[in-house]
């Protein structure tokens, strides 16, 4: 029955075990996913951040204001929140096991293994081609190292990037302007936004828009081309524009813990190239996962073959894309550097982590590359070089030139991988250029190649050992099996030539695959041997008025995520906490109303302690475990009122996600305030709010003996409507898809006819 399903769909069963495949390998790099080791496969530290991200809204996810929020920021308008991504609240709020962390990793390395499978389909479709250069990009450095480093909303990012390309390229290559296409763009699209990583959007169209300016000049594009990408562009606007019109007014109202310097980094040519070949940083500001890229030699040779004997309407575009990407990763480092300074990506840090967004394109065109290599072998016709392919050579090479020029004043000594890497190329280039790329010059190069990248990789990842060799040859083996199982009748003596290069391809991936799993590392949070535990039960344990107890932390938030994880896991407000932004209304950490000064935490935990071993607060209340904790005698309650320069208690009649009513007797002139950070979209029995020392606040104007606080925000309405929209448009397209798809195909009869009635009337 199943075959008969697979043959109907017209998906071959060797097409079927391709896309299982993968599950296979990440079983075989990830064991630890099912030995239930209580551990993350990321580092635990970004991963927490995450994971407490999405308990502190776990409880109501509806809610636009929470009482958990980390750092008093609305979730919902923060760039870097993952709040309306499809994998954000599930995990939690329906099993409220953190350790599914593990398996939203492995399902988006396997969807960007079937994103890039689908996107491989423009280039050939030989089905092993296409899942050998897939495993490439899941096991790329560019992925892996985003997984060692906990950096899931990244993942996911460059999970989505693959499938919005294809959809790109169906459109303007093929002029497939398919409903599907438009679909399958606008949605992706919306999708990497909503993962949190707002940049790769950026990094992504900008690459695209150098295919789309290209082919304009051009004049490559159909009309109908032109509407199916702006349609799907703007589609893919209204989408986003639940997280987009809040992101965009919550953006002044924000601050980083940390200051952008978007020069601070960079590398060079030699370095960018490096990353790829070797997985070198390009830069020592920043740690080594966010530039590490590496794909290995092979890809990167056969890049270049495509570059010189494909097709130049696909491999310019390509190429200025692969240029533009360099220099954006030069950071700082060129004399373009000014293009960091523009309005909009003034506030992107990390130059390099542009490779996310090049990165399938490269092996897009490395897979096209082999492809090429495999049909010249085919019908015997070997890579002679004409006087059209050598000018284009030259070009490249002033170019490249030019962007090396524009580094020079910045030019440091680099390292001698990336020096290396640029000699390897360079020679490979001349083989090609004198005409001396035989088939046997070819296999020994690519073999000399080989071994040279992997000293280098070996010299550069020195946790490499017996282990993740043994993995390493587990994957190559059984993708090396497979492959062979399906195409065993295809096997003979005059295909000697394709199965040599096939060989070294695999050898290539076992090199990279070492030298990226060498990093991977289960990272135990250790949660259930916290000290937070017995913290959290003994303020639990002691008595409170208030709805909400508020908890400040002395220590640095990043080290101390365990506390945050089990404060907001136990209903408490911690207010210090890492979190890469901040409300630029943040409360202080005392007040002084008349002639009492009132603390804002409940209670002040010395988590430095557990940094330096000493006593890092004046006064201590008592002690859990040497960790000192201080009760302040004064603390402001969760709401109140003042009067005549007098804290007035109140009582809480509710305390809930968006709003909260006090009751008690008030009379005009007194100020309501809610313990809570101020930002726009608070009303006040219907008022807009005040923002009294960064709190929300309201002056009564007439007695009553209730007050409620209401968070009621329009930008998030603005949002609603214009997401609503792009869902009905797709609706509507979905609906009427014959009919459209029709509508642009007499767009393009129409077009021939005027061109027809120019000719005659021409003539």
């Amino acid at each position: 029955m199943t075959f008969e399903w697979i043959k109907n769909c017209n998906i071959s069963v060797k097409e079927v075990c391709y896309l299982i495949l993968p599950l296979v390998l990440l079983l075989v790099v990830f064991p630890s996913i099912i030995q239930q080791d209580q551990g993350f496969i990321s580092s635990k530290y970004d991963t927490l951040l995450a994971v407490n991200s999405e308990l502190s809204v776990a409880n109501d996810p509806l809610a636009l204001w929470n009482p958990n929020w980390i750092s008093g920021i609305p979730e919902y308008a923060l760039s870097l929140s993952e709040k309306y991504y499809p994998t954000n609240i599930p995990g939690l709020l329906f099993s409220q096991d953190i350790y599914l962390t593990n398996w939203f990793i492995i399902i988006h390395l396997f969807l960007a293994y079937l994103f890039f499978f689908k996107m491989s389909g423009l280039m050939t479709r030989n089905p092993e081609l296409r899942m050998i250069f897939s495993t490439i990009y899941m096991f790329s450095g560019i992925l892996l190292a985003r997984v060692d480093a906990g950096h899931l909303t990244i993942i996911y990012a460059l999970t989505w990037i693959p499938l919005m390309y294809y959809a790109f390229f169906k459109m303007i290559w093929d002029n497939n302007t398919s409903v599907i296409n438009i679909i399958i763009f606008s949605v992706s699209f919306a999708m990497i936004f909503f993962t949190g990583a707002v940049y790769y959007l950026f990094y992504s169209c900008a690459l695209l828009a150098i295919f789309f300016i290209y082919y304009l000049l051009k004049k490559k594009l159909s009309s109908r081309m032109i509407i199916a990408v702006f349609l799907s562009a703007c589609i893919g606007t209204l989408l986003l524009a639940i997280k987009f019109i809040p992101v965009v007014i919550s953006s002044s109202a924000l601050g980083r813990i940390d200051a952008i310097n978007p020069l601070g980094d960079g590398g060079s040519l030699e370095n960018n190239i490096a990353s790829f070949i070797v997985g070198t940083p390009i830069d020592q500001v920043f740690s080594s996962y966010e530039s590490l890229a590496l794909i290995g030699i092979i890809p990167v040779l056969l890049l270049i073959i495509a570059f010189i004997y494909g097709r130049e309407d696909w491999t310019i575009p390509a190429f200025f894309a692969m240029v533009f990407a360099f220099i954006w990763a030069d950071g700082g480092r060129t004399l373009l550097s000014f293009i960091h300074l523009l309005p909009g990506v003034v506030n992107f840090r990390v130059a390099g982590r542009i490779f996310g967004a090049l990165l399938p394109i490269l092996l897009l065109f490395s897979l096209y590359g082999f492809d090429l290599v495999l049909t010249r072998f085919k019908n015997e016709d070997f890579f002679e070089i004409s006087h059209q392919q050598k000018k284009n050579i030259i070009y490249g090479i002033c170019v490249l030139l030019i962007l090396k020029l524009l580094e020079l004043p910045f030019q440091g000594i680099g390292s001698i991988e990336a020096w290396i890497s640029l000699v390897i190329i360079a020679i490979f280039v001349a083989l090609l250029y004198c005409n001396k790329a035989t088939v046997k010059n070819l296999m020994v190069f690519f073999s000399a190649a080989l071994v040279v990248d992997a000293i280098l990789i070996y010299r550069h990842f020195s946790a490499i050992n017996t282990d993740i060799f043994i993995k390493s040859v587990i994957i190559v083996v059984i993708i090396s099996a497979v492959v062979i199982l399906f195409n065993r009748q295809r096997i003979h003596p005059h295909t000697t030539k394709s199965n040599v290069f096939c060989g070294l391809l695999m050898v290539g991936i076992l090199i990279m695959a070492m030298g990226n799993f060498s990093y991977l590392t289960v990272s135990p949070p250790n949660l259930d041997n916290s000290p937070a535990i017995p913290i959290v039960e003994k303020i639990k344990s002691l008595p409170t008025n208030e709805s909400q107890i508020w908890v400040l932390e002395t220590g640095w938030p990043f080290y101390h995520q365990d506390f945050t994880y089990w404060f907001i896991k136990s209903g408490i407000h911690p207010i210090r906490v890492y979190y890469p932004n901040y409300l630029l209304t943040t409360l202080g950490n005392a007040y002084t109303i008349g002639n009492t000064s009132y603390y804002i935490a409940d209670y002040i935990v010395d988590t430095q302690y557990l940094e330096n071993g000493n006593q890092n607060i004046d006064n201590v209340t008592f002690k859990v475990q040497n960790v000192s904790i201080y009760q302040p005698d004064h603390v402001l309650p969760n709401a109140f009122v003042i009067r005549k320069n007098e804290v007035v208690p109140v009582k809480i009649e509710k305390f809930s996600s968006d709003e909260v009513t006090i009751s008690g007797h008030f009379a005009p002139g007194d100020i309501a305030v809610l313990k809570t950070s101020y930002y726009p979209g608070w009303k006040v029995n219907g008022q807009d709010a005040l923002n009294a020392g960064n709190m929300v606040a309201a002056q009564v104007t007439s007695e009553t003996s209730a007050i409620t606080f209401k968070f009621d925000p329009n930008d998030v309405k603005i949002g609603y409507v214009l997401t609503g929209m792009g869902i009905i448009i797709l609706v509507i397209m979905i609906i009427k898809r014959r009919e459209i798809e029709q509508y642009f195909v007499s767009m393009d009869v129409i077009k021939k006819e005027q061109g027809s009635s120019h000719k005659k009337k021409k003539q």
